[in-house]
């Protein structure tokens, strides 16, 4: 292979690795509740707000907590998007389009979930969560 070949290939390596290596995963605990008239939609949740509304049926939407981290392979985080309820997120991989995530869901001290996803960029996960006060809570997942 010539250089300016191998240059190339390893500035395109070097750029794909230092955007996917700046990755952040988002969580969100989301209330979603059936109001007439709907409450307005919360500045974070507009861009996923209609897909939690055609999927899960509800109104209205409030953002109870919200939470970013840095996503780097082999690592580990803690997402607290609220006082109550918060996420242990370990990146297992990643490949090329996506992240493979294990994710474990703890209510205070007690573990109420373990799972392992894949996660793309641009590709929310939603996870719905137990019946809260007037609605139900929703958990969110984004590579951004």
């Amino acid at each position: 292979m010539k250089p300016a070949a191998l240059i190339l290939l390893a500035l395109a390596v070097f750029s794909m690795n230092a955007r996917a290596d700046g990755d952040r995963i988002w969580s969100a605990l989301v209330l979603a509740t059936r109001e007439n008239p709907p409450k307005p939609v919360p500045e974070g949740l507009k861009d996923v707000a209609p897909a939690i509304k055609r999927v899960f049926g509800y109104s209205s939407l409030y953002l109870l907590g919200e939470k970013k981290r840095d996503l780097v392979s082999g690592g580990e985080e803690w997402l607290v998007p609220s006082r109550e309820f918060f996420f242990k997120v370990q990146c297992l991989a990643r490949e090329e389009t996506f992240y493979q995530l294990r994710i474990e869901l703890y209510r205070a001290e007690k573990l109420l979930l373990t799972t392992e996803v894949q996660l793309a960029r641009e590709a929310p996960l939603y996870i719905r969560g137990p019946m809260w006060g007037e609605g139900q809570l929703i958990f969110l997942f984004e590579v951004r």
